[in-house]
């Protein structure tokens, strides 16, 4: 069977890559150390080819398969896109996998194959096949990823930065790697902070996620409103309203497994924190103070106005600005409060409509 993720096996053992996933920066990183590990640099452009959906032809990819290579052992074929591609260009591959060429490594990337086809189990199954897969990251893991990229090339950053930063990208990691070349080139040999990610990306330090966060679990409604204003005024940060909901719900998800464990062990919520896994100080401190300040009945009814939000705003009921400053005020002013009703207004609109 092919070798999975993590496999100690070297790259030169095998001829065919199956490289498959949503994170496609690392995929195409992966794809560029395997020509490299099979073709020079000075000679990879006599023997390397790419395709994607761009320019499937199934004969001119048959021609490359079976074409030898020029001043070296192997070539290299890259097909991106497997996912889009048509029964004969998948026929056309597996007429040149059973041949047994020896001479052509064969790359094959996609989002999301599917394995029931005989094309890809066959594939898989041959011992000449490395399969791996790429899974997009959580937030948690592109913090780390972005670390240890700005790390390794000689460069550090902040925990303040660092958090600063990874909440301005989107899940791209190419994205990600080209603003951490930004920072890595205006800052040098000093270590990047906050203030510089600030200057040279064009993210608020004052005005960002975080900030809103901390107003949030703090319960200051006017801090919150004056810092949501400006992240959905400033064209540099790319927190949207939805990005917003999402991002403070978890806090509050995270709180309530805090504050609900402390209540059933009776203990204190810092050391209920401890015994859940919550130890960072820079990304859990707003998480403990959460669950400090909101009681458990009150963060259930605030998981509530969260979804009432996702509702609303995935739904175009209500302007998302609006949407969101109500949910603050909600959250904030009427967490235990009974008297304002979980989605009442979609009760009202039924009544209306009868």
């Amino acid at each position: 069977m092919a070798k999975k993720q993590n496999t100690d096996e070297k790259i030169t053992d095998y001829l065919n890559f199956l490289l498959t996933g949503e994170d496609r920066y690392s995929i195409e990183i992966k794809s560029s150390e395997i020509v490299s590990s099979f073709i020079e640099g000075d000679l990879k452009d006599f023997n390397y080819t790419h395709f994607n959906e761009e320019n499937f032809n199934p004969e001119q990819i048959t021609s490359a398969l079976y074409s030898l290579p020029v001043m070296a052992e192997k070539r290299a074929v890259l097909i991106s896109d497997i996912d889009k591609a048509g029964a004969d260009l998948l026929e056309a591959v597996s007429r040149f996998l059973k041949k047994n060429f020896d001479t052509t490594v064969l790359i094959i990337t996609g989002t999301k194959i599917d394995k029931r086809k005989s094309f890809f189990k066959d594939l898989i199954a041959d011992k000449r096949t490395l399969t791996l897969e790429f899974k997009e990251k959580n937030e948690r893991e592109i913090q780390q990823w972005i670390k240890n990229y700005i790390v390794s090339k000689g460069s550090n950053i902040t925990p303040e930065g660092l958090m600063l930063f990874t909440f301005s990208l989107s899940a791209s990691l190419s994205q990600a790697s080209a603003e951490a070349d930004k920072l890595i080139e205006y800052c040098g040999s000093r270590t990047i902070s906050d203030d510089d990610v600030e200057k040279v990306l064009g993210i608020s330090k004052e005005y960002n996620i975080f900030k809103l966060q901390t107003a949030v679990v703090s319960k200051d409604l006017k801090r919150s409103f004056v810092i949501l204003d400006n992240i959905l005024k400033n064209k540099n940060n790319r927190t949207d309203p939805i990005a917003v909901n999402l991002f403070l719900s978890r806090i509050f998800v995270s709180a309530f497994e805090i504050g609900y464990n402390a209540l059933t062990k009776k203990m204190t919520p810092e050391k209920s924190a401890y015994d859940l896994g919550y130890n960072n100080p820079w990304r859990d401190a707003d998480t403990i103070s959460c669950a400090k300040n909101y009681k458990v009945t009150e963060l259930i009814k605030c998981i509530r106005y969260f979804l009432e939000c996702d509702i609303k705003l995935k739904s175009s009921y209500q302007d998302p600005a609006t949407a969101v400053m109500i949910l603050l005020e909600k959250v904030i002013k009427h967490a235990d409060d009974r008297e304002v009703q979980y989605l009442d207004y979609f009760g009202n609109l039924r009544r209306l409509s009868l």
